[in-house]
């Protein structure tokens, strides 16, 4: 049983987290919680009459309700069941007690594409919440995407750092799960491994199995999110994959200048596994 929590606010980006992750574990058990928060200021909460409170939370509620509804009615599926929580809190903090209260596996998200700020991949929420650095994996899915099986794999890595046997069980059960093949990318920095590359490349390829798998070596170049964007064009990428720890290729992807400036923009869903290396 796969527990998932869905963060909603009842926008067409909301059903489209919802809708993905419906589809993507259509053929397993799982519970998916559909989280709406109020954000009121704490000072203001406190003056608040409880009549105004219970309004909020009702409205609130019913609005989940509908949504729920909305989703068993247009997707009906016996795998599945939908719970509905609803907090008076900042998301973030919202999504962490949740992750912990009902050990949720997964954590679904789709972005808000903006062109006022060009921002159209990571969206304030979605960076947020990735940066609590929950015990769990958060999936991130574009704006208006429509699922689509998914086939090919990107692992993006620098073979820095040694990947814990949870981080890879994550990789190796979405890759067997959807009988995808997986791309482990390496972006060079320099002509040759060094001793530690050569020895993380050599665990990953042990322990990586049971599905087919490749290994690739790109030139660097100055834009790293420019070559990722690139290998998943050439390569038909379905699932962007990577692991978020201290001076990770996300966290450098994320402080490039280009991601400042037009946002990282892969038109695919994107899995940021979170750090379960306790030196890192």
């Amino acid at each position: 049983m796969k527990h998932i929590l869905v963060p909603v606010d009842f926008s067409d980006n909301s059903w489209t987290g919802l809708v993905y992750a419906v589809k993507l574990y259509k053929h397993e058990l799982c519970t998916f919680y559909l989280l709406h928060t109020e954000v009121l200021d704490p000072e203001i909460l406190a003056s608040l009459n409880e009549v105004y409170i219970e309004n909020v939370l009702k409205l609130g509620n019913d609005q989940l309700k509908l949504f729920k509804e909305q989703i068993e009615t247009s997707d009906h599926n016996a795998n599945h069941e939908f719970k509905i929580i609803i907090k008076f809190q900042p998301l973030t903090l919202a999504v962490k007690e949740a992750v912990k209260e009902f050990s949720i596996d997964l954590v679904v998200m789709c972005t808000k594409g903006t062109k006022d700020n060009l921002t159209t991949f990571f969206s304030t929420n979605s960076v947020n919440v990735v940066h609590k650095r929950l015990s769990c994996p958060v999936l991130i899915i574009p704006d208006n995407y429509d699922y689509k099986p998914i086939q090919q794999i990107a692992f993006s890595t620098d073979l820095n750092r040694f990947y814990t046997t949870k981080e890879l069980t994550i990789i190796n059960d979405v890759a067997y799960d959807n009988n995808a093949a997986l791309r482990v990318m390496h972006i060079e920095t320099s002509s040759s491994l060094t001793n530690i590359q050569e020895y993380n490349l050599s665990v990953l390829k042990k322990s990586l199995q049971g599905f087919e798998t490749h290994y690739h070596s790109v030139p660097s170049f100055d834009k790293k999110a420019e070559v990722i964007n690139t290998f998943i064009k050439d390569l038909s990428i379905g699932l962007l994959v990577m692991v978020n720890y201290k001076h990770s290729i996300f966290e450098k992807i994320i402080n490039e200048p280009v991601i400042k400036r037009i946002g990282f923009n892969p038109q695919i869903p994107f899995l940021v596994i979170p750090n379960h290396n306790s030196d890192n």
